[in-house]
């Protein structure tokens, strides 16, 4: 191949087109967990409303607002990157077959990025809009406390606890807050006791109350053994958020009079975004560190 102008410019939008498919073709579980907010105008975003989830109420006198001083909130987008270098030789000589695997690999990389952000998240189990822990044993709701974590083993009846528990959260006016738990998120080494759980018709020999209740995700990116999580994802605002300041960008470094093309005869190619995860309502989430007996 000649090496000319046209024909890098050319290159670059083919090397687009591999990474937007490898892209595109990623599976992500990100989405079925975390609120995802895009097109973000601001590297700061506040989430302290996540403290006045609204509920209607009579309309008698005027509208009861709540005073979010008490919330403080907040998700700072990070910014992330990978880049590849791909000689000019490589492009000479007609070795693309060598490249296109390393730009796939890359588009890979960068949708499942959001996932382990995300699950890095959860286990570091950083504060929440409340100020406490986001799986906390004393989460106050008009002055009751709640919690959101426990220690049992997974197990059907650990889980129809936790179910159970969850359900019973109320508003600071005492009304129900509709959780209804039905995702169980286990990582891989509590696949199949997950799946006894929300599929089998009976397990050691007794009918399964639990199934058809819930549904199980394994998520590759946990890294912790023991524990697993009940979510609630049927709310518009679900138990984690995930922000995208700016979408994953290809670009290319590919021009003729670039430094790294005199110098080392080579051509870069890379990715960008900026986005963070964070955490949305604990109402919505429990969990346990599975320590202690089912």
């Amino acid at each position: 191949m000649i090496i000319n102008g046209e024909t890098l410019k050319a290159l670059s939008k083919q090397l687009s087109k591999i990474f937007d498919k490898a892209l595109g073709s990623v599976e992500t579980t990100y989405g079925k967990i975390s609120t995802v907010v895009e097109n973000v105008g601001s590297m700061t975003v506040s989430y302290a409303w996540l403290g006045d989830v609204p509920k209607m109420r009579e309309w008698v006198g005027d509208r009861v607002l709540k005073d979010l001083k008490a919330f403080g909130y907040s998700i700072t987008k990070k910014d992330w990157e990978a880049t590849i270098e791909v000689t000019r030789d490589e492009i000479e000589y007609d070795q693309l077959g060598l490249v296109k695997p390393r730009i796939e690999q890359m588009g890979h990389a960068s949708q499942t990025h959001y996932d382990e952000m995300l699950y890095a998240m959860i286990e570091a189990n950083g504060v929440c809009y409340d100020g406490k822990p986001f799986f906390a044993s004393d989460h106050d709701i008009g002055g009751v406390a709640f919690s959101n974590l426990g220690d049992k083993a997974l197990s059907k009846a650990a889980v129809l606890a936790a179910r159970t528990e969850m359900r019973s959260l109320v508003s600071d006016e005492g009304k129900s807050l509709k959780i209804k738990p039905t995702l169980l998120v286990v990582p891989p080494e509590l696949e199949i006791t997950a799946k006894q759980i929300c599929e089998n018709e009976k397990i050691d020999g007794v009918e399964n109350e639990a199934r058809g209740l819930l549904e199980y995700l394994v998520a590759d990116d946990l890294t912790d053994p023991k524990a697993w999580y009940l979510l609630d994802v049927s709310k518009p605002i679900k138990p984690f958020i995930m922000q995208k300041n700016k979408p994953i960008k290809f670009t290319a470094m590919d021009s003729m009079t670039d430094e790294n093309a005199f110098m080392r005869k080579s051509y870069r190619y890379g990715v960008d975004s900026q986005d963070n995860a964070g955490y949305g309502l604990w109402q919505c989430a429990f969990k346990s560190t599975g320590t202690g007996v089912a």
